[in-house]
């Protein structure tokens, strides 16, 4: 890829982990983490896990993107 197409990359991923960010943060302050029955609310792994993927790859596109002679 290009510097242009990983600056585009990144700009596409840290869109998603954004919508991702507003999805976790929905589940934490709605949910109640039924499992332990405490009083915490709770953010379903698999949601938390793709919203760190995604920021990671949106890291790494920009830094890719910045590297001279990419």
């Amino acid at each position: 890829m290009t510097p242009d197409e990983h600056a585009a990359r990144a700009e596409e991923l840290t869109h998603e982990a954004e919508r991702l960010y507003e999805v976790c943060l929905v589940d934490y302050e709605t949910n109640i983490n039924e499992d332990d029955h405490s009083e915490e609310p709770y953010v379903p792994g698999a949601d938390l896990s793709m919203l760190i993927a995604t920021t990671q790859l949106a890291q790494l596109h920009a830094t890719l993107a910045l590297r001279p002679g990419s």
